[in-house]
């Protein structure tokens, strides 16, 4: 096969997985759930911020990706390429199309490990950076359950204690209605960075091809899929449970925190985890219902990696008898 055709096959399916992203980002559900936004204003922040991360942030996280999961001296083919783009786009487009958040890394990073695995077997993966990076999602939710638990019971005991009556309620709210809104910034901006490693870091793994204009196309796509599909995902988070400014601050936080922290640091992460940890760490603090539904979101979690595994193993059979 040509180059040239495999290069926009390359870029077809990065762009693909990159609208999926989109379509399954539910940074902003917390604000649209405390109806601090409008969809409307939610999607037109989103965009403006998934573009900027991605052109900002993306490189860092994407080398990554592309070049420390598979062993060093395993050689990323574009058959394989384009077997991951392939799977995590479907295993992306058929959670978003139900509504649930799953995490794009752990899509990318299961249909690596699966394909690593069946071709060149236990060596063929750097272990040591698995589970390094292991050690992040791990830890990550965790830390946005108990970072939300604790931020909820501090800003509960203020609440008690300094606040009396209507109006100092109403203003304290709106205080945070603006806080929040910085917190989500920083977190959309930061995810954007990180998410589209997923999109393009495979892709940049084999060499060739000018990143910038990789995360330019990246950046785009993201905003597509948050105008297209991104409403549902939102939608579907924000009403799982009661929120207002000063709780979506709360669950909010920890989840900034560690995605800059970590994009900075090259990481790639879950947002969707976090995020989801931090909104049953704030339902328990308050001591109000879940949503119904949230052991499907926990299923799909766990089936993510052998699904993408499994997935990529079996594209890889049609798709390399083009090669």
């Amino acid at each position: 096969m040509e180059f040239t055709i495999i290069i926009i096959i390359f870029l077809i399916l990065a762009m693909l997985i990159a609208v999926g992203i989109g379509a399954n980002d539910e940074t902003f559900s917390v604000v649209y759930g405390s109806k601090i936004l409008t969809m409307r204003q939610v999607l037109i922040f989103a965009v403006i911020l998934a573009i900027a991360g991605a052109l900002l942030l993306g490189e860092g996280v994407a080398k990554t990706v592309g070049g420390s999961i598979l062993a060093s001296n395993f050689k990323i083919t574009e058959a394989i390429v384009i077997t991951v783009l392939l799977s995590t786009a479907i295993w992306l487009l058929v959670a978003s199309a139900f509504g649930l958040p799953i995490s794009t890394t752990h899509a990318t990073i299961g249909s690596i490990i699966g394909i690593g695995i069946f071709l060149g077997d236990i060596a063929g993966l750097n272990w040591e950076m698995i589970l390094y990076l292991a050690m992040w999602w791990i830890l990550s939710p965790v830390v946005g359950f108990f970072g939300t638990y604790f931020a909820y019971k501090i800003l509960y005991k203020y609440k008690q204690k300094r606040l009396n009556g209507f109006q100092d309620y109403e203003g304290y709210e709106k205080k945070f209605a603006f806080i929040v809104l910085i917190t989500i910034f920083i977190t959309a901006f930061a995810r954007a960075g990180n998410d589209c490693s997923n999109a393009v870091g495979i892709v940049v793994g084999v060499g060739d091809i000018d990143i910038s204009f990789l995360l330019i196309i990246t950046g785009l796509s993201l905003a597509v899929g948050l105008v297209i599909l991104g409403r549902l995902v939102i939608t579907n988070l924000g009403e799982m449970t009661e929120l207002r400014p000063s709780t979506a601050f709360a669950a909010q936080i920890p989840t900034a925190a560690i995605m800059l922290i970590g994009t900075i640091q090259k990481i790639p992460l879950s947002g969707s985890h976090m995020l989801v940890a931090s909104l049953v760490g704030l339902a328990k603090a308050s001591k109000t219902p879940m949503k119904k539904g949230l052991w499907k979101i926990m299923l799909v979690w766990i089936l993510t990696f052998p699904v993408a595994g499994i997935l990529a193993i079996i594209l890889y059979f049609p798709i390399i008898s083009f090669f």
